[in-house]
């Protein structure tokens, strides 16, 4: 992690030393659509399942100006994000394994230790300040879960592409607000949980999902 950001760093600040840098805060509300299937333990029953919701998020950024007017920019989720909860009741299917047990699968999923490199590309529009927005994400997909069956899941990190369009208005303290729509799209993973006594686990495998967000931030040049 500290590596990731330092070398995001280093590589924002080596520019000349004649760009404005900035720095500030964003809050986004964050749309999600996932898909997935878990496969449960010794019986191989398949359980396929989607989930979306809108779940708030905060972020920190820094920036650069270059030379043609746009942006360099990191932007980093601080803590570990909630994004999704679940509550699933399920049936024993391992009928050949004793030690397992039907309940309720309890959970919450969080994005933890999200960075983004992004730029951002003025472009002429109906509004004064419009720009294009690329960037490249990384992210641990962490899950705090509670489940009858005594399984665990570690987390798994994914990468993924965002694409936005926004408005940024300056004031003349140099503060300056945007308000940036964004779309990601991001690599699926394979979860594993812990084995139990018979040495079989359960295996989630998450497909590529796609977010979109609607983000508010408000930052100040040096």
């Amino acid at each position: 992690m500290k590596k990731i950001v330092l070398t995001a760093l280093g590589m924002m600040f080596i520019t000349s030393s004649a760009f404005a840098a900035s720095m500030g805060i964003s809050g986004t509300a964050l749309y999600y659509n996932a898909s997935g299937s878990e496969t449960v333990k010794s019986s191989s029953q398949k359980n396929e399942n989607d989930e979306n919701g809108v779940a708030p998020i905060a972020s920190i950024f820094i920036e650069k100006e270059t030379n043609n007017g746009g942006v360099v920019g990191i932007e980093v989720v601080p803590y570990g994000a909630k994004v999704a909860d679940f509550d699933n009741a399920r049936t024993d299917t391992d009928t050949d394994d004793a030690s397992d047990t039907a309940g309720n699968k309890k959970g919450d999923v969080n994005f933890k230790n999200h960075i983004t490199l992004y730029v951002e590309k003025p472009v002429d529009g109906p509004m004064d300040g419009s720009f294009v927005k690329f960037g490249i994400s990384t992210v641990s997909i962490e899950t705090d879960e509670s489940v009858a069956t005594g399984s665990t899941y570690g987390d798994e990190r994914v990468n993924g592409l965002m694409l936005g369009f926004g408005k940024k208005t300056e004031r003349s303290d140099g503060t300056f607000i945007k308000i940036v729509g964004e779309v990601a799209r991001y690599q699926g993973a394979t979860f594993e949980g812990s084995a139990d006594s018979d040495g079989v686990k359960n295996t989630i495998e998450l497909d590529d999902f796609t977010t979109a967000g609607l983000k508010f931030s408000i930052g100040k040049s040096f």
